[in-house]
């Protein structure tokens, strides 16, 4: 097996998640159609990344733009670590999101009752 095609589908599960878990906020009204597109894209094109690595490697290497290695294990799993970062730090801000909605709910909840109290 191909070591692009080893980073493509380590990699893969990791944004079908992400653009399922964009798509969810979305439809469950705790996104923004605008946000919900840009992080769609943003996960789209790490994809076309991914996938156009061996063609773009090849053609760089043909026309004597690089003159390194191909890809590495280390390359692998490294690019592969970095897409799962990505991944966690996009689903802590949505936690952090729905956090900060939770707790302005809250704050608005208590002025309503101390304003009553008066």
């Amino acid at each position: 097996m191909s070591r692009y095609t080893l980073l493509l589908l380590l990699n893969l599960p990791f944004i079908i998640l992400a653009v399922t878990g964009v798509i969810t906020q979305y439809k469950l009204k705790r996104s923004t159609r605008r946000k919900m597109f840009t992080q769609v894209s943003i996960w789209i094109i790490i994809l076309i990344g991914l996938s156009l690595a061996q063609p773009l490697y090849e053609w760089l290497f043909a026309h004597n733009w690089t003159q390194t290695e191909s890809l590495s294990l280390f390359d692998v799993i490294q690019i592969t670590a970095i897409v799962f970062l990505i991944y966690v730090v996009n689903r802590l801000r949505a936690k952090t999101d729905v956090i900060e909605r939770r707790l302005n709910d809250l704050h608005q909840e208590t002025s309503i009752i101390l304003s009553t109290k008066r």
